[in-house]
């Protein structure tokens, strides 16, 4: 399956024909994982539920136990994450005030293991 490319604070992408970039395998789940960690809960109208909320953590003290707990979540009901291997979810703080979230995953289609990051001040 495949679907438009698109990764989140992003315009859509275009091929070298003017038509509309589409993605599959596991840059699909990366792009769709991406859109669930930065979509506010109650944000995606057909499905209240959807979405972690990571932006709108941004400014407050960061609770790397509550990132970590919120991220495993939504990875748990992502469908192209393969719930029967193990996803690994690292949250650190640097002195500067920035946090970065690590994820590894086992992407469903690929098999292959998938590392993501996510990184805000």
């Amino acid at each position: 399956m495949s679907a438009l490319s698109h990764t989140i604070g992003g315009d859509l992408v275009l091929t070298t024909g003017a038509a509309l970039a589409t993605v599959s395998d596991a840059e699909e789940t990366r792009q769709k994982i991406l859109r669930r960690l930065c979509t506010n809960p109650g944000g995606y109208l057909w499905h209240l539920d959807y979405g972690a909320g990571l932006p709108a953590m941004v400014g407050k003290a960061m609770d790397a136990g509550t990132i970590q707990s919120v991220v495993q979540q939504q990875m748990a009901t992502e469908s192209g994450v393969d719930q029967t291997q193990p996803v690994t979810v690292t949250v650190t703080s640097t002195p500067s005030g920035l946090f970065r979230c690590d994820v590894s995953y086992t992407d469903s289609q690929t098999q292959t293991i998938q590392a993501l990051t996510y990184q805000a001040s």
